[in-house]
């Protein structure tokens, strides 16, 4: 019986790769060749093929889809050659979480590269800072969110709430801190492949040897040569700015780990074909925009986020008079849901619109310098406790309802709000901070507020 379900699953798999063959052009099949001669020489020989690991960071962008198919095609056609063929770890990304229509896309093109059965390919996401299996429809967690949920309020209060930099360079610390766990499990990857340009994977490993330096990096010369050293480094740093009492960080150590060092698999030059419309959409079942130039980093952030926090803080900031009905980007409707409404932002890290507005504000920053301006904007019936909201903030008595509603607004603890409220952090995650609220997804420079967040600068939100 083995043997029977055996001969029948390579005959799926052999139709499988004939069907991608019959979509591909002729510069993608020689392409396809090259890749094959490529991986077969880093694995060390076909003798080897069968143990070598290889991830690949899926994003949701069709250049993404058609990356994993040439991939998928590279392991069919091995195993047409040779008795055993390489392991391929997929690691969904979509940054903070994938909707349930980007995870369905992504689930259709799986199951066109008969991939959820195949023993050779593990399919995973992340959600939050953890690696979880795939899953198109994901159990709710709200644990899992939690730290990352209070990295995004403290920083945003702390530093920068645009759009930009909430969803910016930061990001890649939660990215970092996924991935590194993924390359530190039992069965880690040899290597992972990537068809980024030179010109991006250096600006990218510039900003993340920079970021490490900030935060006082003292590990080994290895974490620049091994990407799991790298994203554990990176992994790290989210703890190491800390707003917390007690948490304030001093300079990073990062323990190396053990085993041989995890590789970088470039390929940018065998496929620069990916950019171009093709039939092999068709087949993929392939519904995602195609990436802008600066692919495949904005791939991994769902664009309607940033667009929803857009409009709320172009909304939030408005004369409450003057103000229309807030109608959330990518949502249907005439007249828009109401204000209590909750952006995908907020249903991913469980924050109500309340706590989004009070973030985009950031009122608690700078001994409440914007605190007045946002009662006045928000709140104008707690106008009148104004004095109290300073007593708690500088951590005086003052009636428990105060306090109450500084943690329902801000969705932080106290403690935390009386950190932000003081700003006495060290110079080096002042440092650090600052420099992850300059760098967008794109990790290009934001051009700096009107008067900045800096250390000992005041300015409106």
């Amino acid at each position: 019986m083995t043997a029977i379900h055996d001969q029948a699953m390579q005959y799926i798999y052999q139709q499988v790769l004939e069907r991608l063959l019959s979509h591909m052009s002729q510069a993608q099949r020689a392409s396809l060749q090259l890749l094959i001669q490529r991986l077969l020489i880093s694995a060390g020989g076909t003798e080897y093929i069968g143990t070598f690991r290889l991830q690949v960071l899926h994003g949701s962008d069709r250049q993404s889809t058609r990356l994993l198919a040439m991939l998928r095609a590279a392991q069919l056609s091995i195993a047409l050659r040779a008795p055993v063929t390489f392991q391929l770890q997929v690691l969904v990304v979509s940054l903070p979480m994938a909707c349930s229509g980007t995870l369905q896309a992504h689930e259709r093109s799986f199951s066109t590269l008969f991939m959820q059965d195949d023993p050779r390919v593990q399919l995973q996401m992340i959600q939050g800072r953890e690696v979880v299996p795939f899953n198109c429809r994901p159990p709710v967690a709200p644990e899992r969110w939690l730290l990352a949920r209070d990295a995004m309020l403290e920083f945003g209060h702390l530093v920068d709430a645009r759009p930009e930099a909430l969803l910016g360079s930061r990001l890649f610390l939660d990215l970092a801190g996924a991935i590194g766990f993924a390359l530190l499990v039992q069965a880690p990857a040899d290597a992972v492949v990537t068809a980024v340009s030179g010109l991006q994977r250096r600006r990218y490993l510039a900003w993340a040897r920079r970021s490490l330096r900030m935060a006082g990096e003292r590990g080994p010369h290895v974490m620049h040569q091994c990407l799991a050293m790298l994203a554990h480094g990176l992994g790290r740093l989210p703890g190491a700015v800390d707003v917390a009492p007690g948490c304030l960080a001093g300079p990073l150590h990062v323990d190396a780990p053990q085993g041989v060092p995890v590789r970088l698999f470039a390929i940018d030059d065998l496929l620069p074909h990916l950019l171009d419309e093709q039939p092999l959409d068709a087949m993929l079942g392939c519904s995602f925009e195609a990436a802008p130039d600066a692919w495949p980093l904005p791939a991994f952030l769902d664009p309607l986020v940033t667009a929803q926090l857009h409009e709320l803080r172009a909304r939030s900031l408005e004369p409450q008079v003057s103000r229309p009905a807030l109608r959330l980007a990518g949502q249907a409707g005439g007249s828009g849901p109401r204000e209590g409404h909750q952006s995908l932002l907020g249903k991913t890290y469980g924050i109500n619109q309340t706590q989004l507005v009070c973030l985009l504000f950031s009122p608690f920053a700078r001994q409440g310098k914007n605190l007045e301006r946002f009662l006045q904007c928000r709140h104008a019936d707690m106008l009148v406790a104004l004095p109290y909201l300073h007593r708690a903030l500088q951590g005086k008595p003052c009636p428990d309802a105060v306090k109450a509603w500084l943690v329902n607004t801000s969705g932080l603890p106290l403690g935390k709000l009386r950190a932000i409220y003081g700003g006495q952090l060290p110079l080096t995650t002042w440092r650090l901070l600052n420099s992850l609220a300059r760098r967008d997804v794109h990790l290009r420079l934001l051009p700096r507020q009107a008067r900045g967040r800096q250390r000992g600068c005041e300015g409106p939100p």
